[in-house]
């Protein structure tokens, strides 16, 4: 096949969580960022910023089993609007989602980091002339991650267009999010190349829209084959060796990622 696009999930695919924080570290950067906003807005002496959030992620925990199960994305900014009510805060919907904005702290406060070869990976992609983009479920839309994942290095230079579930309110595997990067990109799902460390969510999401599938495993060696992924790689780099990237235009490439990696991801982080 000519793959005309490569397609990448963000978490444990590009980026892992090395070094998970307590809870109360995550909830004090996020009330730290919040505090500014309710000061702004009167109400900060009215609140205690810390129980919200305990409550807020609880709430987001429940709603996001029973959405998911049925096929849509929760809206994160609907339950933070509720969460505040019950804390006696009333704001409007647009202060809800500025709010929850708001608690999009960045990566590394949150315990990631960058795979060793994923910005090499990137780069030799869109050096081959194959665009690139993005497709990941999680809680924040594209507006508030796109500024976090630059200051990781994963800019619109290297993956464009970024699309998350919020964007649509349909998680993967629905089709919606992998639809909407292969349109910004004019190409078919027969021409793509999709990588991802999920089974469910990847792998047979993408594949049932006939695109060609990638699985991360991550060091997980015992994992049982799956015929939905049509190659399996341990390392982001390993895709290189498919034989499937290759693009008779494009400016020659390094041969070997700059950074060091092997195929033993659980070993080494």
């Amino acid at each position: 096949m000519t793959v005309r696009a490569v397609l990448f999930d963000l978490g444990e695919t590009l980026i892992f969580e090395a070094h998970p924080p307590g809870e109360e570290q995550v909830f004090g950067a996020m009330a730290d960022a919040l505090r500014p906003l309710f000061d702004r807005w009167g109400i900060a002496g009215h609140l205690d910023v810390i129980a919200f959030l305990g409550d807020l992620h609880a709430a987001l925990d429940v709603a996001q089993r029973e959405r998911r199960a049925r096929g849509y994305e929760v809206d994160a900014p609907f339950v933070a609007r509720a969460a505040l009510a019950a804390h006696g805060v009333d704001v409007s919907e647009a202060q809800a989602a500025d709010v929850w904005r708001a608690t999009a702290i960045g990566l590394p406060a949150r315990g990631w980091q960058l795979y060793p070869d994923t910005l090499d990976t990137l780069r030799r992609v869109r050096a081959l002339a194959i665009p690139a983009a993005l497709v990941s479920n999680g809680r924040y839309g594209s507006d508030a991650r796109r500024p976090l994942l630059a200051e990781l290095g994963i800019t619109e230079e290297l993956l464009d267009p970024f699309v998350f579930s919020p964007d649509l309110m349909r998680p993967k595997p629905r089709p919606e999010p992998f639809l909407r990067a292969l349109d910004a990109l004019s190409v078919a799902p027969a021409d793509a190349l999709f990588v991802g460390d999920e089974l469910e969510a990847d792998i047979r999401g993408a594949k049932a829209l006939g695109m060609t599938t990638v699985w991360k495993l991550n060091g997980r060696h015992d994992v049982p084959p799956a015929e939905e992924a049509d190659f399996t790689v341990h390392d982001l780099w390993e895709i290189f060796d498919l034989g499937i990237l290759t693009h008779p235009a494009a400016a020659p490439v390094l041969e070997e990622s700059l950074t060091p990696h092997d195929d033993r991801n659980a070993d080494r982080y």
